[in-house]
């Protein structure tokens, strides 16, 4: 045999053994795609690397760009300077007859609250004690003090005179939530409950709630709030010493925050820490927010009810997939693997752009990092994947090609690479089915190398028609050729080229059968079916083996439509689909068959070899068998068929429905009960 019969459908078969199909592919790339978000999302939130990498590009934006607000018209800092602290016998703590006399003055200015960010746990002189006491109890406006606990590193001692000192009521949680990761503040604390069960609202919630306002009730994200100018501060602050040469109406209806704004004491990492560090890298440890400079922002952000200024957490998660989604993507690009890359890296820039833009211009964070990685690892992960199948098919295309398919049919492989990962598809095809009458009985008999070399010329020669006119020779089983048309090569006229080759392949048959040696060894004649649907065609099979093949009803049917010819002794058995799609004439009807297994009856044809039967013998079969359906013309079809018969005592057809009719059978449609 040639390299152009059905071992061309073997190497298929392997091809689609080694090759993805299109439906794992999409999953490996929806692999990539889940497996480089959820990577990327809890990455950022989970590692430490990757989540500080993201929290220093947040604070890069805020530290430089953050969109420029007049300072808060509602919000007034007195600090605890150094200038405060040496009109004082000692430093610390801050004098008690001071902090009096601030909050007396603030009260009779008619503040609208008061923050004091001073922890007051330790006794000072009794008076000055005992006057600040004696003001808390009597305070009229609404005000918190910064409270303390154990876990701020108080003793029991200081958390006695805490607790003597400032009032229930008055009391809030000073501690800052900070980033274990670089102890950075991003988050405005809430509160927290104490051992025995109490629950102290942090400061700045505490006194939103005093203010008639509603607090967040939870840990939220800090909103900073920027500056009017680089050399303005977001609030008013006024060293605490300099009140009383204040005008009081500064304050009336303000809301005043105290605390102390030292070098080293107090002071926080926060965002802003980014731009300090540019003044005086040397002196990192100096620089940092006071921490009454942070309680302030806190309340801004409150008071004004500003959301955070990060999407929301489905807008993020978004983000990441279809940045994973665009990195999938990018492999698919058709383009050099440098043009690709370099297209990948401007869309890191332009997005990377977009979101400092974004906050410059809307105080919104997007997430760089997270969308970034996920981009990168999908993409990654996509292109090492299509690379490894490309060396795979590359490496077995070249392994196999000179073993198995002839030039054509490898010429059509190279330069249509598309159809070996062709995945599976339903399609209307031309199914065709071939075997030899007797073959059983000829194989028996004879000699098996003479049986061998006999039966590799038949086949050569049917898989060679079938190939010769577009179809694809699906299988050899034993005497038997299955072959298609219209797949995998697109094929307009698909069910004519199945009626040519049936006509030529009864034409060599014919002829082969001739020679001396198929003459010897009783080769039979061969019997062809036809017919035309839908199916589905694709690699199918085991893991260990398959092949491209079709699969469905309409190829059972054509190879039942091909066992009818044993039934009437034809030569080629058509369904009337095909004979609708092929337009072929010079036929005639067989019957309305209900073939082996199904229920509704099928119109089969017969195409007789050219010569056997003359146009009117033609004509005549099809008026006398239209007739069978037709209940009145009982006595006409009689008469018709025994003139057939008289005319053709040699056919077959006409004498089985002759036979039917005399003994009052219904021939309008025949039950199949075999194949």
């Amino acid at each position: 045999m040639t390299g152009d019969c059905p071992l061309g459908v073997d190497f298929l078969g392997n091809i689609f053994k080694n090759k993805e199909n299109g439906l794992r592919r999409w999953l490996f790339f929806v692999a990539f795609i889940a497996g480089s978000s959820l990577f990327s999302w809890y990455g950022v939130r989970h590692l430490a690397v990757l989540g500080m990498v993201e929290r220093w590009l947040e604070d890069i934006r805020v530290a430089t760009l953050q969109p420029p607000e007049p300072q808060h018209p509602d919000i007034v800092i007195l600090t605890i300077t150094e200038e405060t602290l040496a009109r004082f016998p000692y430093r610390s703590p801050v004098d008690r007859a001071f902090i009096a006399d601030l909050l007396t003055r603030l009260e009779q200015a008619r503040a609208r609250g008061i923050l004091l960010d001073l922890l007051l746990d330790q006794p000072t002189e009794p008076d000055k004690d005992a006057r600040l006491k004696a003001v808390l109890r009597q305070f009229s406006i609404p005000l918190m003090v910064s409270y303390g606990h154990g876990e701020t590193a108080l003793t029991e001692a200081q958390m006695a005179f805490q607790d003597a000192f400032v009032p229930v009521g008055s009391r809030g949680m000073a501690n800052l939530i900070k980033d274990s990761r670089d102890q950075m503040v991003r988050w405005i604390h809430d509160g927290q409950t104490l051992p025995d069960g109490t629950f102290i609202p942090a400061v700045v919630p505490g006194l939103i709630a005093k203010l008639g306002g509603t607090p967040p009730g939870a840990v939220i994200p800090m909103a900073w709030r920027g500056q009017p100018d680089a050399n303005t501060s977001p609030f008013r602050q006024f060293p605490a010493h300099m009140l009383p040469l204040l005008p009081a109406a500064w304050f009336t209806g303000k809301i005043v925050l105290i605390g102390a704004d030292l070098p080293m004491t107090d002071r926080h990492r926060s965002p802003f820490l980014l731009k300090d560090w540019t003044r005086d890298p040397g002196r990192l440890d100096r620089f940092g927010s006071a921490g009454v400079v942070i309680h302030a922002h806190a309340l801004a952000q409150l008071l004004e009810n500003r959301p955070a200024p990060f999407l929301s957490m489905p807008w993020q998660v978004s983000l990441v997939v279809v940045a994973a989604m665009g990195g999938v993507f990018m492999v698919m690009l058709n383009i050099w693997i440098m043009f690709r890359l370099l297209i990948i890296f401007a869309i890191i820039l332009l997005y990377w752009g977009t979101g400092f833009l974004l906050f410059q211009r809307n105080a919104t964070l997007l997430p760089l990092l997270a969308p970034t990685l996920a981009y990168l690892l999908a993409f990654a992960n996509s292109e090492i994947y299509e690379r490894q199948r490309d060396r795979q098919q590359k490496k077995f295309l070249k392994d196999a090609f000179s073993k198995y398919l002839s030039t054509r049919f490898v010429d059509h492989l190279v330069n249509h690479q598309e159809f070996l990962a062709r995945r599976a598809q339903r399609r209307e095809m031309t199914f065709l089915f071939t075997d030899i009458e007797d073959f059983t009985t000829m194989s028996e008999k004879a000699d098996p190398e003479v049986m061998a070399e006999q039966m590799n010329s038949y086949l050569d020669g049917v898989c060679n028609i079938c190939l010769k006119n577009g179809g694809m020779v699906v299988d050899l089983m034993g005497d038997a050729v299955f072959a298609m048309f219209n797949a995998p090569v697109d094929i307009p006229d698909h069910a004519a080229k199945a009626v040519m080759s049936a006509r030529e392949i009864r034409s060599f048959s014919q002829h082969f059968l001739t020679s001396p040696q198929a003459r010897a060894l009783g080769f039979g004649r061969t019997r062809i079916g036809i017919h035309t649907g839908i199916a589905q065609v694709g690699n199918f099979g085991s893991t260990q083996q398959f092949k491209y093949t079709p699969l469905g009803d309409a190829v059972n049917i054509a190879a039942r439509i091909e066992g009818l010819n044993k039934f009437f002794s034809t030569d080629i058995c058509i369904s009337d689909a095909s004979v609708r799609a092929s337009g072929v004439a010079h036929i005639r009807p067989l019957g309305h068959f209900v073939l082996k297994g199904k229920g509704a009856a099928l119109l089969v044809h017969e195409i007789p070899a050219e010569g056997k039967f003359d146009p009117d013998y033609l004509d005549r079969f099809r008026q006398a068998f239209s007739w069978l359906t037709d209940a009145a013309q009982s006595h006409a079809v009689l008469a018709a068929f025994e003139a057939l018969a008289r005319e053709h005592p040699e056919d077959p057809c006409a004498a089985w429905y002759l036979e039917q009719l005399r003994q009052g059978r219904d021939c309008s449609r025949v039950v199949m009960t075999s194949k």
